[in-house]
């Protein structure tokens, strides 16, 4: 079905509609005909379109991280290089952040999967709520996620990180008797007029890295406290 010619469809839609009825008994039966032809190119029009508007659902499924509702590894790569690659020339008015959760290993050990999911779930939320309308952001796995930031100057991309940041202060994750409080080490890098997307990455991550372990206070674990009284499940 993929080779049909739509415009060519469309075009004999269109001169059918548009040609005159002939008189009673004149080529009845070719009017006949034409409007059977008619008939079954509109059907296989509507079996067309229905079928574009399945893949476009499939494709958006297959880019999509189930557990936080970004776009994933794949679906993160292949909306960068969409808009990059018929004009390269705009990476260098992008700013891409690698984003890693800080301790996270020690939530899944404290309080099962279950948590870490919750966690991993906030923290996309938060990424969402302050992601400008010139981004989009997505999970690369575990609990690393990167955030795509069209820009010309570094200013927007400061902000974004220290919104986000600021959130996670002042929201921690409550987890049935337990406190989850959530940080994250952030790097970010530049984008160059090569359409280098995976060195883009790379040096992002890089640069999450060295922020990681310039300060020990934030390679530490997630603070938690147990609450002694009045603690709630987590509704995430």
């Amino acid at each position: 079905m993929k080779d049909v010619d739509l415009p060519l469809l469309q075009s004999l839609i269109k001169a059918a509609e548009t040609r005159p009825v002939p008189q009673h008994g004149e080529n009845g039966g070719l009017t006949t005909e034409l409007t059977t032809l008619v008939k079954h190119v509109r059907s296989l029009q509507e079996r067309l379109d229905q079928s574009e508007n399945r893949v476009k659902q499939l494709e958006g499924l297959v880019d999509t991280d189930d557990l936080t509702g970004l776009l994933n590894r794949r679906g993160f790569t292949r909306q960068l290089s969409l808009h990059l690659g018929e004009n390269t020339a705009e990476m260098a008015n992008v700013r891409v952040i690698i984003a890693d959760l800080d301790g996270f290993k020690h939530t899944n050990d404290a309080y099962g999967h279950a948590a870490g999911d919750a966690v991993l779930r906030h923290f996309a939320r938060l990424i969402t709520k302050h992601l400008p309308r010139q981004g989009f952001a997505g999970r690369l796995g575990g609990d690393e996620f990167a955030i795509a930031i069209y820009a010309p100057g570094v200013k927007d991309a400061e902000r974004f990180i220290a919104r986000v940041k600021s959130s996670l202060h002042r929201a921690p994750i409550m987890w049935q008797q337990a406190q989850i409080r959530v940080q994250a080490s952030f790097g970010m890098a530049k984008g160059a007029e090569n359409g280098d997307l995976e060195g883009l990455l790379h040096r992002a991550d890089q640069e999450m890295y060295r922020n990681k372990h310039r300060n020990p206070a934030t390679n530490a674990s997630m603070d938690d406290a147990i609450l002694r009284e009045g603690g709630k499940n987590s509704a995430a």
